[in-house]
Parts: C-alpha cells; sequence; structure tokens
C-alpha cells in the first residue's frame, strides 16, 4: 500500500470555503438587539434534525475510507477546547470519487467548529490532536445518522457515499512539517 503524506494546515476560512464554513461570529450580525447578536449559517436537512456529542479516540492519523452526506449539511463544534484534525477532499463539482491529490487536512483548534457543504468528502473520523480523545457536538438529521449506523461497517448508502482509497491501493498519512500542532 502506496502511503501518501498530506501536510497538516490551520483552519482558516479562505482555505476551508470549498468544504463549508467556519462556526464562528461574522462580521456583521444577520439579526440584533440590545445584548444579543446572532448569525445565521445555511444548514440544510431532511429529516429530523439529530444532535449528538461524538467522541473520537487518539489513533494514529492515518486514513484511506472517506464519505459524503448527500442530504444533509454536518456540522461539528468542540466540546471543552478539544483540538483535532480533520481531513477533507474532492471538488463538489464532481460527481464521482476524490481525488487522491485532492485531500487535506485542518488543525480545529478547539475554539471553532466546522460545517460541511453537502456533498463534501471527508475522512470518517477526526483525529485528536493532543488528547486521548475529543468530544464534539455533532447536528446532522436522522435519516443520514440512522443508515450509517444501520450498516455496521461503513457503506453506500441513499444518504451517505463511501469511497475507499484502499481499493487503488493508497492510504494517507498527516504530517506536521509546519509546526501546526506546536
Amino acid at each position: 500500500m502506496d502511503l501518501i503524506d498530506v501536510p497538516l494546515q490551520p483552519l482558516t476560512a479562505a482555505a476551508f470555503s470549498p468544504y463549508g464554513w467556519i462556526l464562528d461570529a461574522g462580521q456583521k450580525p444577520d439579526y440584533a438587539r440590545p445584548g444579543l447578536e446572532n448569525w445565521r449559517l445555511p444548514f440544510v436537512g431532511r429529516d429530523i434534525l439529530r444532535l449528538q456529542v461524538m467522541r473520537y479516540s487518539n489513533r494514529n492519523m492515518r486514513l484511506s475510507m472517506f464519505e459524503r452526506h448527500i442530504n444533509v449539511t454536518e456540522a461539528r463544534h468542540p466540546i471543552g477546547n478539544a483540538a483535532a484534525v480533520l481531513v477533507v477532499a474532492g471538488d463538489l463539482t464532481l460527481d464521482g470519487p476524490p481525488s487522491a491529490d485532492s485531500i487535506k487536512a485542518f488543525l480545529l483548534d478547539g475554539q471553532k467548529g466546522i460545517m460541511f457543504r453537502q456533498g463534501v468528502w471527508h475522512g470518517l473520523d477526526c483525529f485528536p490532536a493532543r488528547t486521548e480523545h475529543v468530544d464534539y457536538l455533532f447536528l446532522s438529521d436522522a435519516a443520514t445518522e440512522d443508515e450509517i449506523e444501520s450498516q455496521g461497517s461503513p457503506g453506500n448508502g441513499v444518504h451517505t457515499h463511501i469511497f475507499d482509497f484502499a481499493e487503488q491501493g493508497l492510504a494517507f498519512r498527516v504530517i506536521d512539517p509546519e509546526g501546526v500542532l506546536a
């Protein structure tokens, strides 16, 4: 199996914009009153929403399998400053699987969350950056989550598509040559 290194990069709005949005306060609130400002994000779901807590356990930062959700955006926000590494891939204009050269790795520093656009390819899990595990609030829809949980192991469905680079003899390893984790 060929192992391809993916350099870790900081999470910035510009670098992440093809994949989604950073969950933070924008420039101008969408709604404001004394004591409250509100910024809206374009969350999409076709079923009952499901808010969950996801715990990702420490593993080496290697992966070959990616998924994308067809009918829902997906939001993740850290609990307790939980820093993690998130891997994304692909070009939203393509109908097929992601390309190996499109893989990117971002550091979620524990202060801000993210929300994927519909159809964005991403690693199945996040990787804890500095601890044994990290907890994230996770917002999706029930149909997507029920489909994933009913399969037992990752597989293609109506709501989620899976692509495994291992079938092409490829895997990816997140590296940190710029010291982003420091």
